[in-house]
């Protein structure tokens, strides 16, 4: 597991946006939807909903938040 994966969906739980974790992080808003849709690829499982409210952990967010935070 890339490290900056389980980073990356670490800042977005905890700013609730996409574009936050990105400033936060120092990177560009598409690299932080590539990394989450990446770390989705491998897990085979949605973590996050995404809409215009902004984000939500999906179940198995909740479940590999936990792994994450291990990391």
């Amino acid at each position: 597991m890339n490290i900056e994966l389980a980073r990356t969906f670490l800042e977005v739980v905890s700013t609730g946006s996409m574009s936050r974790a990105a400033d936060r992080l120092n990177v560009t808003h598409s690299t932080v939807t590539v990394r989450i849709k990446t770390l989705e690829d491998i897990l085979r499982r949605r973590v996050l909903n995404r809409n215009r409210s902004g984000i939500s952990l999906t179940a198995d967010g909740v479940r590999f938040q936990r792994h994450a935070e291990d990391l």
